[in-house]
């Protein structure tokens, strides 16, 4: 039988421009050890008392999302035998990641991310939770859904610190726009990457990032290669 066509009003989770991911780094870092007090009245207090107080891994976790593309969803599962520190002609992370979307290859990440890691490891090691099955983020956490949640709130914190929580277009931002922002950055400042290997190393597919990725960029954005001559 025919049927209609339907069209899709497609909205793109909102990326963070250079200047707004330097902005959040830093006051992720300014709000380390600051206490929580802008309570809305009435509401039932669902965080706990620990995590009320900003800890040095939230500016670890913004940082780290950025350099290896991975989701949300993965921070919750993803635990030290998962990464692998690699030295050679490159240095970089592989994550070896459950499988996601039935995506199950491995991400590469950017350089920045092994040292990186190595103060995560380190940090949780001088706690007692650095061994292979430990988590990477909020290794206390069991409840690896409400380690997620809190992660949520306290990014919102930051957002809501810098006023950032709205995106140009009035769509909230999240922790997804991290993912959002690591994909983002490589198109336009990556050199001459093309879709199929970042795809492949997002754990995505090219269409999606056309879609949702690649459709918030404009013209200005790559000035460059439109001033650029040929030789």
């Amino acid at each position: 039988p025919l049927l209609p066509t339907v069209k899709a009003n497609y909205k793109p989770r909102g990326a963070f421009t250079l200047t707004e991911y330097r902005l959040i780094v830093r006051r992720s870092r300014e709000l380390e050890g600051e206490h929580y007090t802008a309570w809305n009245k009435g509401k039932k207090i669902w965080i706990k008392d620990m995590y009320q107080c900003m800890p040095k891994q939230m500016n670890w976790l913004i940082r780290f999302m950025v350099y290896t593309f991975i989701r949300p969803g993965d921070l919750r599962h993803l635990k030290h035998k998962h990464v692998e520190v690699v030295r050679g002609k490159f240095t970089y992370l592989r994550l070896t990641l459950p499988e996601i979307k039935r995506h199950i290859t491995p991400m590469i990440s950017l350089p920045p991310a092994v040292h990186l890691y190595q103060k995560i490891l380190a940090e949780n090691m001088s706690m007692g939770h650095g061994k292979p099955d430990d988590y990477v983020f909020f290794p206390l956490e069991q409840d690896r859904k409400l380690a997620l949640g809190i992660a949520g709130w306290l990014f919102n914190w930051i957002l809501n610190e810098l006023e950032l929580k709205k995106g140009p277009h009035g769509k909230d931002r999240s922790l997804y726009s991290l993912r959002h922002t690591a994909i983002t950055f490589r198109l336009l400042y990556g050199g001459k990457i093309d879709l199929l290997t970042l795809a492949k190393n997002a754990r995505t597919s090219v269409e999606m990032i056309e879609r949702f990725y690649a459709s918030t960029l404009t013209a200005e954005a790559n000035i460059s290669l439109l001033h650029s001559r040929r030789n």
